[in-house]
């Protein structure tokens, strides 16, 4: 199976000669999985001579799987079939800080995303929904989520099990998804330990180690916003203030740092990707890249990854200016210095990360236990 999704269509002959098993064997194989509607026959391969083979490959309709960014600007959605095909997206747009029903909200959504899909929301085989904020690793809800106040302590899997007829459902952290979607497709492609330092509506971190996220004891790996780092580069004897990382790197920090530097645009990012494709702004560089370098040397100290890729809006905006900045501070330092590049994902990796997750459990269901693994929790 997860070579036809991989290569396929093949014909029989490429099947027996990559599993090894026998002409009858591969035969009935073939005939109980297209009964089973895993694999259907997709027209046949001309041959120098003899007759055509037949080629087979996966039922696309064999699984769909359900990817949800939340964010505090609204929740974005979208399915896909088995083989990865994104087949139909929603989005439900909402202001920082409007108090609405999560419950309602959520429910709306995935309604409106599997009627565009042509299917119903039962049929949704995994869901995973991606949120900025500490998730439990024990209940798999939001235990802590400044930026969305709405969905604190909002069981979701509880919530939509009547929806969607079972709790296949995970909740991760937006960034994680992110790492996990610069792994796939971005950036870090082949790379398989790396941070993922992220600057955007807040500052956080996610951790590929082994290809493996680092999710920690509690679920708070990836946190950064919480470390004690100097306000700035100080002289030789010279007092300097200790600052959480938040405060510097927040929102507001930087549109306070946009301002003192005099840069211009419509928005934060706007105006730092104007500065950052016009050159010169040097001083509101050096400052951005002193806030990510100390944000990332006790991280970089313990993990030693091979690269650290700079995401979220912010990140995304200073591109390869903010990379070589952060790179000629930490080359100063007694530490190993990885590759420092610019995230390589578009603007909706949240959702493109949490299908690729759905995707990795409804598969391994599927593929491993075919048309029984069905229905199965």
């Amino acid at each position: 199976m997860k070579r036809l999704l991989s290569e396929g269509p093949l014909t029989r002959m490429e099947l027996e000669a990559f599993t090894g098993l026998s002409k009858p064997a591969m035969s009935d194989l073939l005939r109980r999985l297209e009964a089973a509607s895993l694999i259907r026959r997709d027209g046949e391969k001309a041959g120098s001579f003899g007759p055509k083979a037949g080629l087979w490959c996966i039922e696309q309709a064999s699984a769909f799987v359900g990817g949800i960014d939340v964010s505090v600007h609204g929740i974005r959605a979208a399915v896909a079939d088995v083989t990865g095909r994104t087949i139909a997206v929603a989005n439900r747009h909402c202001e920082p800080g409007e108090r609405y029903d999560a419950q309602e909200r959520l429910v709306a959504v995935i309604d409106d995303v599997a009627r565009q899909a042509g299917i119903s929301p039962p049929e949704i085989d995994q869901l995973v929904v991606g949120l900025p904020g500490i998730v439990d690793t024990e209940s798999g809800n939001l235990r802590k989520g400044q930026q969305l106040p709405n969905w604190q302590g909002f069981h979701i899997p509880e919530a939509l099990e009547s929806v969607v007829g079972h709790r296949r459902v995970i909740i991760e952290n937006d960034v994680n998804l992110v790492a996990l979607e610069e792994m796939s497709a971005g950036a870090a492609q082949g790379v398989q330990s790396f941070i993922l330092f992220w600057i955007g509506d807040g500052v956080g971190g996610g951790a590929v180690i082994g290809g493996k996220l680092l999710r920690g004891y509690t679920g708070m790996a990836g946190e950064l916003g919480g470390t004690m780092v100097p306000d700035r580069m100080a002289a030789p004897g010279e007092m300097v203030r200790m600052a959480l990382l938040e405060e510097l790197l927040s929102p507001a920090a930087i549109a306070e740092l946009i301002g003192a530097h005099g840069l211009e645009g419509e928005d934060s990012a706007a105006a730092v990707a104007k500065a950052a494709a016009g050159g010169g702004h040097d001083a509101f560089f050096a400052d951005l890249s002193y806030r990510v370098a100390a944000g990332l040397t006790g991280a970089i100290g313990i993990l030693d990854p091979e690269m650290v890729v700079l995401g979220g809006a912010i990140g995304h905006a200073a591109g390869r200016r903010l990379s070589r900045g952060v790179t000629g501070i930490l080359a100063k330092l007694p530490i190993a210095l990885p590759q420092i590049v610019p995230s390589a994902v578009g603007q909706e990796a949240v959702r493109a990360g949490a299908i690729e997750l759905a995707l990795d459990h409804s598969r391994e269901r599927l593929f491993a236990g075919g048309s029984a693994a069905r229905g199965q929790p």
